[in-house]
């Protein structure tokens, strides 16, 4: 009876990719800027660790090279995109899955908290939260 939710559990551990065609450039800019977006949501500057995360997570999903993260990096922090836009990108790239959406959801968490929650963090998150689980409703 448990089996399936230790499964379940297990694969949140798993280091595996959560996009369907990881080669895809428009999958990879609209997941850079949303990481972006979530670190500088309080127009700080963001720190190392945050920067590590924020590669990391581009590093797993994409294979990318220093050079290429980088490079989204600055696009992703020169960019004026629409989150909206670039995260109905990534909703439509996940797959259908509800444990590969709850594996992105623990990736932006982890982001979140790389430097402590703030409150602009905490409703961008939700924000991202209720389009890749529209069935979920935040309320405060």
């Amino acid at each position: 009876m448990f089996e399936p939710i230790k499964q379940w559990f297990d694969t949140l551990e798993q280091p595996n990719h959560l996009f369907n065609r990881p080669e895809d450039e428009a999958i990879h800019v609209a997941l850079a800027s949303v990481l972006f977006h979530i670190v500088n949501t309080n127009h700080h500057q963001e720190s190392s660790r945050e920067y590590q995360y924020f590669s990391q997570i581009l590093e797993e999903e994409f294979n990318l090279s220093d050079v290429q993260i980088k490079r989204l990096h600055k696009a992703a922090e020169s960019s004026n995109r629409d989150l909206s836009k670039d995260l109905e990108t990534i909703n439509c790239y996940l797959k259908d899955n509800p444990n590969v959406r709850m594996q992105f959801m623990d990736k932006l968490i982890r982001l979140i908290d790389v430097d402590g929650i703030e409150d602009n963090r905490m409703m961008t998150f939700n924000r991202v939260l209720g389009v890749v689980f529209p069935n979920i409703n935040i309320n405060y």
